[in-house]
């Protein structure tokens, strides 16, 4: 995923200080007026009883307007606000990713975020939002210390188009009977084509003799799994669960879920989740491209740095949107190349986003995707 940068702190828009000082002043008037006879004030040149009554309304309506419009972005920017993993064996660490889309004109920031309990961990995609793109915001509770019901999650802080706090619930039953060491199948980094492993050791201890695991499922093509039955007795079950990470796997932060299916009525299934950061033989730097706000019809010009650690061609330049082209700087065969791209904004005002596919002549290496944004301003 985008790696977070650093902000630095809030800031309003001019004119959301130009209303703030009107407030200001209108409510130095209105206590004003609360605290005198009314014929006073109605001796004032600039402060007549209809321009008291005039103050109040626009003052209402002003202070109206921020609250209905951050409620309606807000809406539009988050399709779900909690999740709830239902029930979970001891020790897994769960994990659930948060969308934020902007559906705005302007640009999003997250200042900061906080967690609601220790044992969750937070990792944002991108703090800054343009027009037209979105993030994710990953959450995932640690249940080891933990039983029965556990509500968690974190509190997201956005500066920017207004300041608000959301809150991003998360919830999950922790079985008391049933154990998962690792908590998780996190494969870490690996290659795309590695074809990389993670074992698990899952105990069940609930007294139900015939207790056991149906079938499994997975929510991608991407991951295999298979269970082993190891020991059973005196309703106690140990199996070892191993999970395998195909070659089809797609490069980038990837997640899934393996989901036991159980015969146990009352807890019918169970989550585990997976997680790798999968590599290609050949990166893009930067991976993602931010050419800001422009003009209809500006162009702008970046270059960025492809790399293996073989000496490779460069096929194709191709982007999704005829608005950004590239070039190479060589034909020939070596470990690093500068591509040049361009990007010319189109006439119609509004969110630019395009990718840009790289193709190279190293055997079963897919494409490398590099994702463009820009902001085309009146």
């Amino acid at each position: 995923m985008i790696s977070c940068q650093q902000c630095t702190g809030g800031r309003t828009s001019r004119g959301s200080r130009q209303n703030e000082a009107r407030l200001g002043r209108w409510r130095t008037d209105l206590r004003a007026a609360a605290g005198r006879p009314f014929r006073g004030i109605a001796g004032r040149r600039d402060f007549t009883p209809m321009r008291a009554i005039t103050y109040l309304l626009t003052a209402w309506a002003l202070l109206a307007v921020r609250p209905a419009f951050a409620q309606h972005w807000l809406e539009s920017a988050f399709p779900e606000r909690s999740y709830d993993f239902g029930t979970v064996a001891r020790g897994s660490k769960v994990q659930h990713s948060f969308k934020l889309i902007n559906r705005t004109t302007q640009d999003i920031h997250i200042l900061s975020w906080e967690a609601k309990c220790g044992c969750t961990s937070i990792k944002v995609g991108a703090q800054d939002i343009p027009p037209g793109t979105q993030t994710v915001i990953d959450a995932a509770i640690d249940t080891t210390r933990f039983q029965g019901f556990k509500p968690s999650g974190l509190t997201l802080i956005i500066d920017r188009p207004e300041y608000t706090r959301i809150d991003l619930n998360l919830s999950c039953f922790i079985r008391t009977d049933l154990t998962l060491n690792p908590g998780q199948a996190d494969f870490g980094v690996v290659q795309r084509s590695s074809n990389p492993t993670v074992s698990m050791n899952l105990s069940y201890a609930g007294g139900i003799p015939n207790w056991g695991v149906s079938k499994m499922q997975t929510q991608t093509a991407h991951v295999s799994a298979r269970l082993q039955e190891q020991s059973r007795s005196d309703g106690q079950v140990h199996y070892l669960l191993t999970a395998v990470l195909k070659p089809t796997v797609p490069t980038g932060y990837f997640k899934d879920e393996i989901t036991l299916v159980t015969n146990d009525p009352s807890s019918p299934t169970i989550p585990i989740s997976v997680s790798a950061n999968v590599q290609t033989a050949v990166t893009v730097s930067p991976s993602i491209l931010v050419l800001g706000h422009v003009k209809p019809g500006q162009q702008v010009v970046k270059q960025v740095l492809v790399r293996s650690n073989h000496g490779f061609k460069l096929t194709s330049l191709k982007g999704t949107k005829s608005e950004l082209t590239g070039t190479s700087d060589s034909e020939e065969s070596k470990p690093s190349h500068l591509v040049k791209l361009t990007f010319k904004a189109p006439s119609q005002p509004g969110p630019f986003n395009a990718v840009f596919e790289i193709g190279t002549d190293l055997a079963n290496e897919p494409a490398t995707k590099l994702s463009a944004f820009a902001t085309v301003t009146p």
